[in-house]
């Protein structure tokens, strides 16, 4: 959402040039539907009220339907509030986050159920490609249970200053190892998805470097190692588009009325465009079934709905720094599987890493990051002994079951509980009952 005494929009200085009038034009179109938004979600909610005599008629939730749908596609979706919690016989618990290390571009939240015992610690580096971290608040709820469990909370780039200075990939990297040193000794790192690249070369970095606060377990989840492994779309799209191209296309210049005024970034809203291009059907399949279900007038799957698309349309922007080198290191020039991967100017030497036991995690059915594209980690990973590495792959799961839903809780989270058990002496303990 645009803070509040947003700038005089009259105002564009020259210098924002085409793209950031792109982005200004877009914020300008979002803040003048705000009233025909406010209209149709009050509408939809009187429709909807529990003192309506006409609530369960059929017409009256066709009417609440009609008002809906085009409200959600006119509303902000800001930053959902993490919401983790616990099962404690017949209450649940809730776990809240605190900040334990705030950086220019991310905090380091802990969430963390206190129970008497020393529990390891768990460091869930968050992907940072175009959603918050809140959307891992499921895998945070499954690691709470038996770790003291901390993540990377991403900012959104046009929140963050100009004079907090420029955020690329090496930054991320050094935003993991920043967290890795508060945290000390000890710590076992879960990268998720595009996080799985950099948190490697942390790993490799710490190591050179004999630092004591090298990771002590490294998990990678649906991690894009090599993209060159079951090419997707995602591949034959930078084999067949221009990299300049990209950076022509994709990034634009914050406008006036945010803090980051000026910050050259790749839009949130472009990033959500790509990947409902990348797999409409599931999204087209949600929108036909929702006028069902609200005619139906249930209210179970509505709700559901809603919470998916409240978090799912949150999105962020990215530095330019940052998705330029993703883009060009990551699934252009595939700099780790080819072992040109640099930091800060110097090789990053991945088969020097000798005792780190080392997870990659897959779903069958990923469409972002199809089965061997993470595995391709235990090549990389040369140095580390057959007996500290394993791979899983989970049957029936796409890209977001691998850090969500019911598989993850009852399937995927336990491989990696023990994993990390298993690396610190603890004994493998029984399966627990996962709840919905």
């Amino acid at each position: 959402m645009l803070p509040s005494g947003g700038a005089c929009w009259e105002q564009c200085p020259a210098e924002l040039g085409v793209s950031g009038l792109i982005y200004l034009a877009y914020e300008t179109l979002r803040r003048s539907t705000r009233p025909m938004a406010w209209l149709l979600d009050k509408g939809q909610q009187l429709a909807r009220d529990e003192r309506n005599p006409l609530r369960d008629t059929i017409g009256m939730r066709a009417l609440a339907t009609a008002w809906e749908l085009p409200a959600r596609a006119l509303k902000d979706y800001p930053k959902q509030a993490y919401q983790v919690w616990e099962d404690l016989d017949d209450a649940d618990v809730v776990v809240d986050a605190e900040v334990v290390h705030s950086l220019p571009f991310a905090d380091l939240l802990r969430f963390n159920r206190e129970d008497g015992t020393k529990k390891p610690k768990v460091l869930i580096a968050a992907a940072l490609s175009g959603h918050h971290a809140t959307l891992l608040e499921d895998t945070i709820r499954g690691f709470t249970r038996d770790f003291d469990t901390y993540i990377t909370d991403w900012k959104d780039a046009k929140q963050v200053p100009l004079a907090a200075g420029e955020f690329d990939f090496d930054g991320y990297v050094e935003h993991l190892m920043t967290f890795l040193e508060v945290l000390g000794p000890d710590t076992h790192v879960v990268a998720t998805c595009q996080a799985a690249p950099p948190a490697m070369v942390a790993a490799a970095v710490l190591e050179a470097r004999k630092a004591k606060h090298k990771p002590a377990t490294l998990t990678l989840m649906g991690g894009p190692i090599d993209t060159r492994v079951s090419p997707n779309v995602l591949t034959k799209l930078t084999e067949k588009v221009p990299f300049k191209l990209f950076k022509t296309l994709n990034i634009h210049t914050v406008p006036p009325g945010y803090p980051g005024s000026g910050r050259r970034v790749y839009p949130g809203f472009y990033q959500l465009s790509g990947f409902i291009a990348l797999n409409p059907k599931p999204h087209i399949r949600q929108y036909g079934q929702f006028p069902k279900n609200s005619i139906k007038g249930d209210e179970v799957a509505l709700q559901k709905f809603r919470d998916f698309y409240d978090e799912y349309f949150a999105v962020l922007d990215m530095a330019e720094g940052f998705y330029l080198d993703t883009l060009k290191k990551v699934f252009f020039e595939h700099h780790i599987p080819k072992g040109i991967m640099e930091h800060r100017g110097k090789l990053v030497d991945f088969a020097s890493v000798k005792d780190l036991p080392l997870l990659t995690v897959e779903g069958e059915n990923d469409n972002f990051c199809p089965p061997g594209q993470t595995e391709a980690a235990h090549d990389v990973f040369s140095g580390i002994p057959a007996s500290k590495r394993k791979n899983y792959i989970q049957p029936g799961v796409g890209h977001y079951g691998v850090f969500s839903g019911s598989k993850f809780q009852s399937s995927i989270y336990p491989v990696i509980r023990d994993f990390i058990h298993e690396a610190v002496g603890i004994e493998a303990k029984e399966e627990i009952p996962v709840t919905q």
